[in-house]
């Protein structure tokens, strides 16, 4: 989530003091939405270790407790690490709980750093490189004050979705297609939502803006508000859509990809992920929102029908996953993966809730079988497909070799005139012209900051050098 390029150095993780492991669960600040929508809390982790490290997360440096608790004052510089240090446990455990399974970092590393405050910035990522999340410190040059990105648990969430997911299906990273970057986009977006309804507070307040009524807007389906407001303010317009980074409440349908702009006015889709991210965020919303109301239609109360819908949420995008291609995909595959793991985990409970919200999308085709071949999801397991970059067209990155990691059985998802050298070769002219893959020198150092384009969006691709060949690599950050 950025507008404006990083300046910083990553610090590497620190270790804590030495001192027992609590014998009792710590209480840390921790604010579920942020500041513009809620004053902070408090949530208690258990399980930590005695250098106040939980089993698969490490600030990259350590906090002194105030009489035994890690909470503090908003102002207070602490209260950014305990905040997001709270955050991402809060939705690991959710989202593990749900999956069925503990998730093995891609990172290589036994734990996921969190780096609170990594410089000036409007902005959060994750990096697989760098070995986990990043936040950032704004100045809204309007208000005068700072935002600090790691001060939201929404935006935490969104950020640990992304190491989630590519704990989970790490071979996003080495496909090119637009869809699986803005899946990673939105399944952020989702597990960040789903989980901040596990809070009660959050629920009092999305009870209150809506009365159960998800179709009404709330604070759920907007993300980021704090973040979003000083973005635009940065900006000096409107570059968002409202005062959110983005909003689940939209009207988007499918659109091929290959035909959208790569930049558009916030009420219109690009061929950008997170623009093209907010079509899969609308669909399952409606999707959530159908679930709520059956919830209601049994007699549950508001907040009730919230707390057990995301329940159901989160073990549906639990089963998806299992089920999720592991290599390039289209929404498409995507949805029927969806429905699948549906079908065969839930005894399609709500298999035709979500056939009939992603038709409507454009996602689903209007008329499908899911027993039929064609409509499949692609089968487990990847191959790869390699192609080098030849003609003018490349400039500066012809004679280029790239690869693309495909799924199981991804001719399903190819058009039919088409190879998928050929497909590789059209995207990369794509992401060629519109500035996404970063040249570099044989021999040139590249940083963490090198990754990012001058707007503060990572780029997609960069060039690295073997034995005098140059290669297009997959940039395997999130944001």
């Amino acid at each position: 989530m950025s507008l404006q390029p990083i300046a910083s150095t990553l610090p590497k993780v620190r270790q804590s003091p030495a001192r027992p492991a609590p014998a009792e669960p710590v209480e840390f600040s921790y604010n579920p939405q942020d500041q513009l929508v809620m004053s902070p809390g408090t949530l208690k982790l258990s399980g930590l270790n005695a250098d106040l490290t939980s089993q698969k997360v490490a600030l990259s440096e350590p906090l002194e407790p105030v009489n035994g608790k890690y909470v503090y004052e908003p102002g207070d510089a602490r209260f950014h690490g305990a905040n997001a240090f709270a955050a991402v446990n809060r939705t690991l455990d959710l989202f593990t709980e749900a999956y069925g399974q503990p998730v093995q970092w891609a990172t290589g590393r036994e734990k996921l750093s969190i780096t609170p405050n990594a410089g000036n910035d409007f902005n959060a990522y994750y990096s697989r490189d760098d070995g986990g999340l990043f936040f950032f410190e704004g100045v809204d040059p309007k208000s005068k004050k700072s935002t600090f990105s790691a001060d939201s648990g929404e935006v935490v969430g969104h950020e640990a979705g992304h190491a989630i997911l590519d704990a989970i299906r790490p071979g996003y990273f080495s496909a090119w297609s637009l869809d699986p970057g803005a899946f990673h986009e939105s399944f952020g977006d989702v597990v960040a939502m789903l989980t901040s309804l596990k809070d009660d507070r959050v629920l009092a307040k999305v009870v209150e803006q809506t009365g159960g009524d998800l179709t009404r807007q709330n604070s759920v389906a907007a993300l980021g508000e704090e973040l979003g407001v000083a973005i635009n303010n940065s900006v000096g317009k409107n570059v968002t859509g409202g005062d959110y980074t983005r909003n689940a409440i939209n009207s988007f349908k499918w659109q091929d990809p290959a035909k959208l702009p790569s930049s558009a006015p916030p009420d219109k889709l690009a061929r950008q992920v997170h623009s093209f991210s907010r079509l899969w965020t609308g669909a399952f919303y409606e999707v959530f929102t159908g679930i709520v109301q059956e919830k209601l239609a049994q007699g549950l109360e508001p907040a009730a029908a919230l707390s057990a819908a995301a329940d159901e949420g989160l073990k549906m995008y639990g089963r998806m996953m299992k089920a999720a291609p592991e290599g390039d995909f289209t929404f498409k595959d995507m949805a029927n993966a969806l429905v699948k793991s549906e079908n065969e985990g839930n005894q399609g409970k709500y298999s035709a809730l979500i056939e009939n919200r992603f038709r409507q999308r454009g996602i689903l085709p209007e008329q499908s079988n899911f027993l039929d071949e064609e409509h499949e999801a692609p089968g487990p397991g990847t191959r790869s497909c390699s192609t080098r970059l030849e003609g003018p067209e490349f400039g500066m990155f012809q004679g280029a070799q790239v690869e693309n990691l495909l799924s199981g059985r991804d001719q399903a998802s190819l058009r039919a005139d088409e190879g998928p050298a050929l497909q590789l070769k059209q995207r990369m002219q794509e992401l060629i012209a519109e500035g996404e893959i970063k040249y570099t020198e044989p021999n040139q150092k590249i940083s963490a900051k090198d990754l990012f384009r001058p707007d503060g969006r990572p780029y997609t691709g960069v060039v690295r050098w073997l034995d005098g060949q140059m290669q297009i690599e997959r940039v395997r950050i999130a944001h």
